[in-house]
């Protein structure tokens, strides 16, 4: 864990610079977006400081008078710094009355490590930055040109030793070291890596440009040749060999021979969580009965009943192997999240091993919300790219426009949809290739907070007059693209979808005016509200609609209309247990079942609560009269015993939702 005693040396270089006795509100040139860094914001936020991405200076006017107001109730003065990209803001755009009155700073990548090159650390995200600190603490390497400074971050940051891979097994675990952990390698580093590769004539007829540089083609390329392996393994156990041999021969007048690795130890580890997490499919093969014993059976198709088996434990001793721990950041949960919801599909659609599921999943809970209360307020304020929350979205929508004009781009909002339902549509759609994601829903995880801030990609201090209500949803919509330089004519809005005529709507969608849509189905979370059979019931509803073909078609209209796709939710949803309706009169203004909403501190104060699930959430972006209680548990606000499917808490099926993109490149 990152404290003040053991920050980088470029965290303190920024850290002198930002001082209460010399300014309460600096202003900070940040084109490289270096205060981005989840650690930095919490340094920052221990120096009494909060942190603003300038976007336009009616949101900054926000930020500081909601920041000044909060503060002026407890006689403290209001500090933060404003962090200017400007690449793509002039500081000039800042009102000139807080410029005035501001400290200045000016922050780049060259200033804080002036000895590697400035176009390989430009394609570096902030927290990598931390590890190249420390590696070049540790091994000086002095001033360093591209290609030496590529080769020392891909060693020293990303772990990818380029002269160590020399064989099929090397190469095959460096790749399943990047892409299993999603990371992203900079385009720039990809190059590099593909370049110094290809001088290995071992690996001259390896696909190389695409396995390096995108998962899904690495995946591909693994499933592809998976039935090779297995054929390798039957024919080497006829002849008491585990693990056939390694080949890789491309023959142009013949049929090419491939057997991979997949049995080698460093390889073997990732193959079986690949299958678990459903990155790789198990294959048919006609008598998997002669593999029993052999750790390949993990691929391949079995019974009902024993696929079943082996992945529940699978599964299971993965999710409690790797469950974040208190001081990882935010990126560890949104991957944590999918094998979540894999493990909870799994068990809601079959209901696997209840005693052993429900007991990780009370460890879960109190992991999540603990890390919740301690990180919530350093997510809100990241830059929009890549998404932290769900307001970040339009604006990472926004900037496909502006960096294509003829482009098109889609926000498809699936109300009430929890990542494990996602699980369940994503298996009901016809064959897509889907970059899968997460963002954090905002908290309360209701529809009038949550949605609202999608939609207006404001944070809820911002929109304090509608926050009861969705009503002014489509006007903000607009608002947000005319902002971004559309006409109103361009931007198309509609709600209430999901059981309607697709067809209908689909011809509605085909006006050659529009540039950014942006559409609700309502369906799942009209299941919910009216869910009486628990989670299970839940799924088997969502099952049955996405079989229908509703989204499928949709999907496959914008894609063939040249639009990008995003699909999101506004929160998920949680089955709950009542432990009682709670006697508050008049008192809360909004009475959800896993969340309360009142006026003022002392309101919600007053209110007795006997449960301990129930917690006084912090206002963080939230107005100055919303004051809630949330649950943090899986109970609710309803009478005792009763089981509902609910949200408005924050269970990580609440908070962390689906974040899904594809377009028509990605598709084919």
């Amino acid at each position: 864990m990152t404290t003040k005693y053991n920050l980088p040396n470029w965290h303190k270089n920024i850290l002198a610079q930002i001082d209460q006795r010399l300014a309460v509100i600096f202003v900070a040139d940040d084109p490289d977006c270096l205060l981005a860094d989840e650690s930095l914001q919490q340094a920052l936020l221990s120096k009494g400081f909060e942190l603003y991405f300038f976007e336009n200076s009616i949101d900054l006017r926000f930020f500081i008078e909601h920041k000044v107001n909060v503060h002026e109730t407890k006689t403290q003065t209001v500090c933060c710094v404003i962090s200017v990209d400007s690449d793509e803001h002039s500081i000039d755009n800042i009102p000139f009355d807080i410029l005035q009155q501001s400290g200045r700073l000016s922050l780049s990548l060259g200033d804080c490590f002036p000895q590697l090159s400035y176009s390989v650390l430009k394609s570096l995200q902030a927290e990598e930055l931390n590890a190249l600190d420390d590696a070049l603490q540790e091994f000086t390497p002095g001033k360093l040109n591209e290609s030496a400074s590529s080769d020392f971050v891909l060693r020293h940051v990303f772990k990818l030793a380029p002269e160590i891979v020399q064989s099929p097994s090397d190469l095959l675990r460096a790749l399943l070291r990047l892409h299993y952990r999603d990371i992203e390698l900079p385009d720039v580093l990809k190059i590099r890596l593909i370049l110094l590769l290809k001088n290995r004539k071992q690996f001259k007829h390896w696909p190389l440009d695409s396995i390096v540089a995108d998962k899904y083609c690495f995946f591909d390329f693994l499933q592809t040749h998976w039935r090779g392996y297995i054929g390798g393994v039957l024919g080497s156990l006829v002849h008491g060999v585990k693990e056939p041999n390694a080949i890789y021969q491309v023959n142009v007048e013949s049929e090419d021979r491939i057997v991979l690795p997949f049995g080698h130890d460093d390889v073997r580890i990732y193959i079986d969580n690949l299958f678990l997490e459903g990155y790789l499919t198990p294959i048919e093969i006609a008598e998997p009965d002669k593999l029993v014993g052999h750790w390949c059976l993990v691929g391949v198709l079995q019974d009902p009943d024993k696929e079943l088996k082996k992945r529940t434990t699978g599964l299971m001793r993965l999710c409690n192997e790797t469950m974040p721990m208190d001081d990882d950041r935010h990126q560890h949960w949104q991957q944590y999240a999918y094998r979540w919801a894999e493990l909870s599909a799994l068990h809601h659609l079959n209901e696997t091993d209840t005693n052993a599921y429900h007991d990780l999943q009370k460890r879960l809970d109190t992991r999540f919300s603990d890390w919740l209360l301690a990180k919530y307020a350093g997510l809100f304020n990241h830059p929009p790219m890549p998404p932290v929350m769900l307001h970040h979205i339009p604006r990472a929508m926004a900037r496909e426009l502006d960096s294509d004009p003829t482009a098109k781009t889609a926000l498809i909002l699936i109300d009430g949809l929890a990542i494990d339902q996602w699980i369940t549509v994503r298996q009901q759609l016809s064959e897509k290739t889907f970059n899968e994601s997460a963002v954090f829903a905002w908290v309360p995880t209701v529809t009038s907070v949550s949605r609202q801030a999608l939609f207006s990609a404001k944070p809820p201090y911002q929109f304090a007059k509608t926050i009861g209500t969705t009503n002014s949803e489509q006007k903000a919509w607009q608002q947000f693209w005319m902002d971004h330089g559309l006409d109103k004519s361009q931007v198309y809005y509609e709600k209430g979808l999901g059981t309607d005529d697709v067809e209908a709507l689909i011809d509605r969608l085909s006006d050659r005016r529009f540039k950014a849509v942006g559409l609700i189905i309502n369906t799942v979370d009209d299941m919910m509200h009216g869910m009486q059979l628990g989670a299970a019931g839940m799924h088997n509803q969502v099952k049955l609609w996405a079989a229908s073909g509703y989204l499928d078609k949709l999907i496959d209209s914008l894609l063939a209309n040249n639009y990008s796709v995003h699909i999101t939710s506004d929160h998920g949803n949680v089955e709950a247990i009542g432990t009682g309706k709670i006697n508050e009169s008049a008192i809360a203004k909004s009475r959800g079942e896993r969340t309360r909403v009142y006026e003022t501190e002392t309101l919600r104060g007053s209110v007795s609560i006997e449960s301990q699930d129930a917690i006084n959430w912090p206002q963080t972006g939230l107005p100055k009269d919303y004051w809630s209680k949330v649950m943090k548990g899986r109970e609710a606000f309803v009478a005792e015993g009763k089981r509902i499917v609910a949200h408005g808490g924050i269970v990580i099926e609440e908070v962390i939702v689906p974040y899904i993109t594809l377009n028509r490149e990605l598709s084919e």
